[in-house]
C-alpha cells in the first residue's frame, strides 16, 4: 500500500484527510502536516522529515499549490530523498482516488474529470484561449520614467517566494521580474533550484548578492521592469542603502518566530538586531509598513516594534 504524506498551508491537509476518512475509513498509511504562518521553511523540513521517517516506505508527498511554501519545502526534501515523489495540487477527490487503489496519474485525470457543472449550472461556452508568446529577453519600456537607483517594491520575507509571493503581489504588481537578493541565498544551490521552480511562469528572476545587485540596480539595469526585491532579513536592506540603492518603501511579510525573538505580528517576529536595523532604515528615509497580502491594509511598522 503506497504512503503518502499531505502538506498544506494551514489545516487543508488534516482536513482533507478527514474529509476522505468519512468515506473510506481510518487510513493508516496517510500522514497529514500543516504549515503555520509562525513557521519557516527549516521548521516545515524538519516536521517533513519527522513523518516521513515514521512511514515503512518512503511516501508520495502532495501538497496544495505548486510555488507556496509546503511544494518548496517538500522539493528541499525531494533533493535528499530523489525515491520520493511530490504532487501538488491536493483535493478530496484525488486523495480518494490514490487510497482506493488509482494509480496517481490515472487519479489527477479523474480529479480533472470530476470538476464539471453539476445540477442545474450550466456550461459556459468557452472561447479558445490565446496563445501567449514569451519573449527570451526581456526589453526595458522606455516610456517608463523611474530614477535609476530606486527600488519602489520592495519585500523582507523570510520565505521569499512561496504562495503569497508567487500568486497574489506578483498579479497586483503586475511583475516582470523577481529579485531574490542575499549572499547567503547564493552559496546555497538546493534553495537557488527551489527558487527557480517556484518563480511564476513569464517572470524573471534574479539571484544576488547584496553588493551584486547594487552594483545592477545602481546602472539603471532595470529600468522599465516592475521589480520586486526580496530579502530573508533587514540586514540585506540596510547594505543596499550603504551602497546607495534607494528604497522608498518596506513591505515587512513574514519573519518568523526564532530564539530571543519577539511577535510583532502574526507572521512577523524580530530580535533585537531586527529592530536595530530596522531603526537605520528608518532613519535612512524609507517607511517602512507590514502588509501580508495586498488586499490588506498597509501597517506602520515602527509603531509595531515600539
Amino acid at each position: 500500500m503506497t504512503n503518502f504524506l499531505l502538506v498544506s498551508h494551514g489545516d487543508y491537509a488534516k482536513a482533507t484527510k478527514a474529509s476522505v476518512e468519512m468515506i473510506a475509513g481510518q487510513l493508516k498509511n496517510i500522514k497529514a502536516i500543516a504549515f503555520r504562518q509562525t513557521m519557516n521553511q527549516d521548521d516545515l523540513l524538519e516536521e517533513i522529515t519527522k513523518a516521513a521517517s515514521e512511514f515503512d516506505e518512503a511516501p508520495t508527498i502532495l501538497v496544495d499549490i505548486a510555488g507556496g511554501t509546503p511544494a518548496n519545502t517538500a522539493q528541499r526534501y525531494q533533493q535528499k530523498h530523489p525515491d520520493v515523489a511530490v504532487y501538488s495540487g491536493l483535493s478530496m477527490p484525488l486523495l480518494l482516488a490514490v487510497v482506493m487503489g488509482t494509480p496517481i496519474n490515472e487519479g489527477i485525470q479523474q480529479t480533472i474529470a470530476n470538476m464539471v457543472p453539476i445540477g442545474l449550472t450550466k456550461k459556459k461556452e468557452e472561447k479558445p484561449a490565446k496563445t501567449k508568446v514569451v519573449k527570451k529577453e526581456e526589453k526595458p519600456n522606455k516610456n517608463v520614467t523611474l530614477t535609476p537607483h530606486t527600488m519602489q517594491n520592495v519585500r523582507v520575507d523570510e520565505r521569499l517566494i512561496h504562495g503569497q509571493v508567487a500568486t497574489m503581489w506578483t498579479n497586483a504588481l503586475k511583475l516582470t521580474r523577481i529579485m531574490v537578493v542575499g549572499d547567503d541565498i547564493v552559496k546555497n544551490d538546493v534553495l537557488k533550484t527551489g527558487l527557480k521552480t517556484a518563480c511564476p511562469h513569464g517572470v524573471h528572476l534574479s539571484i544576488l548578492t547584496a553588493h551584486g545587485a547594487a552594483r545592477r540596480i545602481n546602472s539603471g539595469k532595470y529600468v522599465g521592469q516592475t521589480v520586486l526585491l526580496l530579502v530573508k532579513n533587514p540586514s540585506v536592506l540596510r547594505q543596499l542603502v550603504d551602497f546607495d540603492v534607494k528604497l522608498p518603501e518596506i513591505n515587512v511579510g513574514n519573519m518568523s518566530t526564532k530564539s530571543h525573538s519577539r511577535q510583532v505580528a502574526k507572521s512577523v517576529a524580530v530580535r533585537d538586531q531586527d529592530i536595530k536595523d530596522f531603526e537605520y532604515l528608518d532613519q535612512k528615509g524609507c517607511h517602512i509598513y507590514h502588509q501580508m497580502v495586498p488586499s490588506e491594509p498597509k501597517e506602520d511598522f515602527m509603531d509595531m516594534i515600539k
